[in-house]
Order: C-alpha cells, then sequence, then structure tokens
C-alpha cells in the first residue's frame, strides 16, 4: 500500500513539475520575442570568416574560433585563477560528494590542499568573477563575441547575465549535474562562450555538445533536466555528439539550450571560463556582480556600458 501511495504521489509530483515547467517556458518564449520584436536589427557589416562562422552557429548550435587568444594571455589568466583559489573566501559553496549531498566543502578540508579536497568535490568555482578578476570584464567587452550574439539573436541589444570561472577535477565520483546531458531553460535562447585555460582533450573533460539539438527538442523536454548519455545517444545518434578539445586560445561558442554535459575526466583538471550573453535577463532574475566601472583598470566606452544591464555593483 506504501509503494502504491508513493507511485501515485511521485506521478502527481511529476505532472505538477511538467505544468509548472512548461509555464516557464511559455513565459521565456514570449519574453524573448516581445523583446526582439522591439529591438532594432543589429549591424550585419561581418567579414567573411566570421559572417560563416554565424551561419554555422545557427545550424548547429556550436562553433570553435581556433587561435582567438594568444596562449600567453591564456597562461595569464590560469595564474590569476591559481591565486584566487587558494584563499578559502574566494570560492563559491561547493558540494562535497557532488550535488546529491548535503554537505559542504568547509576551511577545514580545504587547508588540507588542493590535492586532498580535489578527490572530494566535482569542481571549484570562483565567486563573483568580474569582482574578484577584473580582466575578466575585458574579456566580456570582446567586440568579436559582442557582434557574434547580436547577429544570432538577430538585434541589436544583448546583455551579459553570467560569468563562471571554474576548475573540474579528475576522480572517482560518478557523472552528475552538470556531467550529464542538459539543456539550459534559464532563457529561452542563451550564448555561452567558453575559454579553457588549460589544453583540453578527450581525457581532460571537454565540452561536450549535441549538434542541432538547440532546434529539435524532445517531444515534453522539460519533464526532466538531467538525461542519460544512452537516451541522448539512441535519439540524435553518436555522431551528432561533438566534443570540444581544444588548445589554449581557442574559444567555444554554443547555444546552451541544446543538449550539453561537460564530459567527466579521466586525468587532471579542467579549468574553464563561461561568459553567458542573452537579450533578457535569465529566469530567476540573479544579477552578475561587478565593480563600479571606475574601479576598472581600463577605461569602459559609455557605449559598451548597457551590455551590463542585468548587473549589479558589488559595495
Amino acid at each position: 500500500m506504501k509503494n502504491l501511495i508513493k507511485k501515485i504521489d511521485n506521478k502527481i509530483f511529476n505532472l505538477l513539475s511538467l505544468i509548472n515547467y512548461t509555464l516557464i517556458d511559455l513565459k521565456l518564449f514570449f519574453n524573448y520575442h516581445l523583446k526582439k520584436s522591439k529591438n532594432s536589427n543589429p549591424d550585419k557589416n561581418n567579414d567573411l570568416n566570421l559572417s560563416k562562422k554565424i551561419t554555422s552557429l545557427k545550424s548547429n548550435g556550436i562553433i570553435k574560433i581556433k587561435k582567438f587568444y594568444d596562449a600567453l594571455l591564456i597562461k595569464d589568466l590560469e595564474k590569476d585563477f591559481n591565486n584566487l583559489k587558494n584563499d578559502f573566501e574566494n570560492l563559491s559553496p561547493i558540494k562535497v560528494g557532488g550535488d546529491t549531498n548535503d554537505q559542504f566543502l568547509g576551511k577545514e578540508i580545504f587547508d588540507k590542499g588542493e590535492n586532498y579536497f580535489k578527490k572530494l568535490v566535482k569542481n571549484i568555482q570562483i565567486k563573483d568573477p568580474f569582482v574578484m578578476s577584473p580582466n575578466l570584464l575585458k574579456i566580456a567587452l570582446n567586440q568579436t563575441f559582442i557582434k557574434i550574439a547580436k547577429n544570432y539573436f538577430n538585434t541589436d541589444e544583448v546583455y551579459v547575465t553570467g560569468v563562471n570561472y571554474r576548475r573540474s577535477y579528475f576522480n572517482d565520483l560518478p557523472a552528475i549535474d552538470t556531467q550529464m546531458y542538459h539543456r539550459d531553460r534559464n532563457a529561452y535562447k542563451i550564448l555561452k562562450v567558453f575559454i579553457y585555460l588549460n589544453d583540453v582533450d578527450e581525457d581532460t573533460g571537454p565540452f561536450q555538445y549535441v549538434l542541432k539539438s538547440h532546434k529539435n527538442w524532445p517531444f515534453l523536454s522539460n519533464r526532466k533536466y538531467r538525461w542519460k548519455d544512452e537516451y541522448i545517444e539512441k535519439k540524435y545518434g553518436q555522431d551528432s555528439i561533438f566534443s570540444a578539445t581544444s588548445l589554449m586560445g581557442d574559444v567555444i561558442v554554443a547555444d546552451t539550450t541544446g543538449f550539453h554535459k561537460g564530459k567527466k575526466l579521466n586525468k587532471n583538471y579542467r579549468t574553464m571560463l563561461t561568459i553567458n550573453y542573452s537579450i533578457s535577463t535569465e529566469n530567476g532574475g540573479q544579477k552578475v556582480k561587478i565593480r563600479k566601472f571606475e574601479d576598472y583598470p581600463f577605461k569602459i566606452k559609455e557605449k559598451d556600458k548597457k551590455i551590463f544591464k542585468f548587473t549589479s555593483v558589488q559595495v
């Protein structure tokens, strides 16, 4: 009898969850298209190579731009990350044993060193990256990224809506959370720029993307958030899985409303900067924190400040 009640409760919960997420998806859909209808079209005078990249992005949902940054700049970013992660106060809360656990990494465990705690956590993240590492804001202002986003969304108004500064580890923890296929549902459309701070091969956790899945979702795909590899590979085919291995200096741009995941590492670690672009605030309304514009060690043009409309100033 208890098992029957539990099954009924689960079905009711799943139904209510489906209804809730469907209403959220409809809200995001209408907000996205309403916003686009009010905005002006972007400047489409792009060079031929960039135009081809944007066309490929619209078709496949992902592109890789090779040698976009000098490797020395990327090495400087990794040094910056290493300096920041050595102070426990600079880290966002992270669960020990993965997201299914309720225990968080504490300073006592952290003080035992990275070689110790990397066995216990999936990753570590620097909190408020635009505040902690000012030069990351300059990367978000890269005009190529902004031009790609404007042309992808077909609007002259795009905004920075998220940032993540993260190191993922090889360990014996099971693949969970972002290491399982999912599609971002915190906006109707989101573009993310991924910049690896170390070379990434198949064994060091490349970002993996299901080609064309940004416009080919399964029926009622909002009924759950995480999807098993077997379902995705059967639905889309093994040949549709794009594994974004890259060298330092390469940049990945993807519409993460398509199915994607971070492949579980088989060795070492992967350090990555991720910057989100969209045309409205992401669902939930949590704003990215930045410094006052005058506190950055470089000049920010007035026209460029608009891209940070959905941020809040750290005081």
